[in-house]
């Protein structure tokens, strides 16, 4: 169900406001960039965030995911992430704490956010492939960053609660 509501900034045309359920304040919009640059409007991105809801209820899916995003972590150039590189490492712990049943104190839509990074991150077929050299990480690190400015309070909640985890009590 959609609600229809005027806006006073839009001349009395009609705006579109997702239902949310009762008692949940977060409003997610997803925002498509008129940009040709921008990886977001390209079919890659698309299928990595329509594809992410599967992963929350399929363990096997979900491991799978995380083998792969653990390979390419390994040879996936840190300088084109930059300050993104911990959380990208942050987004997989996550994934790999709510994979055990280890964490499960994040919000859906958040969980289906980074998972949607990490699958656009694993992509070999992604906006601007790997394998060209210096800007075949740019698209990967732009998406991480997107993500990022949704879910950073969730995942330093998360980090929060990985430090006291590892401290002696």
């Amino acid at each position: 169900m959609t609600l229809l509501k005027r806006g006073r900034h839009n001349k009395g045309g009609a705006t579109r406001k997702k239902a949310v359920k009762p008692g949940n304040n977060r409003t997610v919009r997803l925002k498509r960039s008129k940009d040709p640059l921008d990886p977001r409007g390209s079919i890659p991105y698309r299928q990595a965030t329509s594809s992410a809801p599967a992963y929350v209820n399929d363990p096997e899916q979900l491991r799978e995911l995380l083998k792969d995003a653990a390979s390419k972590t390994k040879t996936a150039p840190r300088e084109a992430f930059s300050d993104t590189w911990a959380y990208l490492m942050a987004m997989i712990r996550i994934l790999q704490a709510y994979y055990r049943r280890e964490y499960r104190d994040v919000p859906q839509q958040s969980l289906i956010t980074i998972i949607g990074a990490v699958v656009y991150f694993v992509s070999p077929r992604d906006f601007i492939p790997d394998w060209i050299p210096v800007a075949g990480y740019l698209d990967d690190a732009f998406v991480v960053q997107r993500a990022l400015e949704s879910v950073k309070d969730d995942l330093d909640a998360f980090m929060q609660w990985e430090a006291s985890q590892s401290s002696p009590m």
